[in-house]
């Protein structure tokens, strides 16, 4: 990850972390090898298509290790999906989380319609 950031400063202290990482990814923390305390069902993944940071490989692994649960894809990177940038996202995953959570849906002007 650290050869796709441009800014030249955050690049190098980034490979300076690389052992770092390194050791992190064999830690419960690297989600291919932690398996979800939660049923499938209850778990959705959202992924930008556009996405330097969380490369496509990295979410297809997570999620086929997870057996394949709900995945959204938005063709964003990953600061429009993590950041709002992704129109009507939040309202998406309020009625996705609406009957898991035994509550009745969010209705915005444009749906109640």
């Amino acid at each position: 990850m650290a050869k796709l950031i441009l800014r030249r400063g955050v690049r190098e202290a980034m490979q300076r972390q690389r052992k770092a990482y390194e050791e992190l990814n064999l830690t419960p923390w690297n989600l291919t090898s932690a398996r979800p305390a939660v049923p499938k069902e209850n778990i959705l993944l959202i992924e930008g298509l556009h996405d330097l940071i969380c490369p496509k490989a990295a979410t297809e692994c997570v999620w086929q290790t997870w057996e394949k649960p709900d995945i959204w894809r938005f063709p964003h990177g990953h600061v429009g999906v993590c950041c709002g940038g992704v129109p009507g996202l939040t309202g998406h995953v309020l009625r996705w989380l609406s009957p898991r959570l035994n509550a009745p849906a969010i209705r915005t002007a444009k749906s109640s319609g």
